[in-house]
């Protein structure tokens, strides 16, 4: 069985990178958003991330919306003139809830 511990050791190992200049990692718990907070992730990483998380850990992505957490962005201009209040707000995706369909062999959340 997948352990919390083997969800944020992959994490850190995969993702979670020192700082170039600082040399220090983000700080990293179960409850660290990918999607919101002070450390998101790009749409482009958080694809490259659940696409490793569902192959490394056998967790079946059916039920994953991946726009859930990190919505479509709207056109520059069209963001500008209607000052983002149509933007959809992303979910927080937190490692608990890969922790936890990792355990359960399957997308738990959508």
């Amino acid at each position: 069985m997948v352990t919390d511990e083997e969800v944020i050791s992959w994490y850190n190992e995969r993702f979670n990178k020192p700082a170039f200049f600082t040399k220090k990692r983000w700080p990293v718990s179960l409850d660290t958003s990918l999607s919101t907070g002070d450390y998101v992730w790009a749409s482009e990483t958080g694809a490259d991330i659940m696409n490793d998380y569902f192959k490394r850990f056998a967790v079946d992505p059916a039920n994953f919306d991946f726009h859930r957490y990190w919505p479509e962005e709207t056109f520059i201009l069209y963001s500008l003139f209607t000052c983002g209040k149509y933007d959809d707000e992303p979910e927080p995706l937190t490692l608990r809830m890969l922790a936890v369909s990792a355990k359960a062999g399957r997308w738990l959340y959508d």
